[in-house]
């Protein structure tokens, strides 16, 4: 005697049982997806908004090799905006090469939360300057680009500009900079998985109901 299928007998045993569980779990799908846009956090959807932040910034300028033109810098940005609101400073690393011929500027950069070291921005950045500016001193105008970050940046992508003042005796910083930053980071996986887990739920939910009949 063939042994039929617990799922296929509670599913037989009532008339239209295949049709009724259909409709049941896709009413349960809709209202899982309408709960979740309702209770899930505006937080987990404001990341996908473009973030904008000014900030001002300090530090000394590193000449390695005034022929090849290799330079670098390490200071502090200040009145950064991060992606959850806050404010605190970050470490700015920059590394590049001046062509003094073309007056030009190219290189990456790093900043780090100076209290969560896993939070990284991180990309490229280009300027020019007078073609003395590392003898004399001047201003850089330089433009970046945001190619990633991690832990609050993960994901993170953008452009900025800045003016970049450097003074090579002033102590106890060398240089001064300000400018801008407008840049966006991944959006968490808090909303997709808030929804998957409800739709979960609810077809759970369904199939109780079916083993209830």
């Amino acid at each position: 005697m063939p042994i039929t299928p617990m799922s296929n007998a509670l599913t037989a045993s009532a008339p239209g049982g295949a049709g009724r569980t259909s409709r049941l779990l896709r009413r349960g799908v809709a209202a899982a997806l309408a709960l979740a846009a309702a209770v899930a956090p505006a937080a987990l959807r404001a990341d996908a908004l473009p973030h904008f932040a000014p900030y001002a910034g300090a530090g000394n300028v590193s000449i390695f090799d005034s022929v090849t033109g290799s330079i670098g810098w390490v200071g502090q940005v200040d009145g950064f905006v991060r992606p959850d609101g806050s404010v605190r400073p970050l470490v700015s690393v920059v590394l590049a090469r001046f062509d003094a011929t073309a007056q030009s500027l190219a290189g990456s950069f790093e900043w780090t939360a100076a209290d969560d070291l896993s939070s990284t921005l991180y990309g490229r950045l280009s300027g020019t300057a007078a073609a003395d500016v590392l003898d004399q001193g001047g201003q850089f105008s330089l433009d970046y680009v945001v190619d990633g970050g991690s832990g609050l940046f993960a994901g993170a992508s953008g452009w900025g500009l800045a003016f970049l003042d450097f003074a090579p005796q002033a102590q106890p910083d060398s240089y001064a900079e300000s400018g801008v930053f407008v840049y966006t980071v991944a959006e968490p996986p808090g909303w997709a998985l808030c929804s998957l887990l409800l739709v979960c739920a609810a077809r759970g939910r369904t199939r109780r109901l079916l083993d209830l009949r």
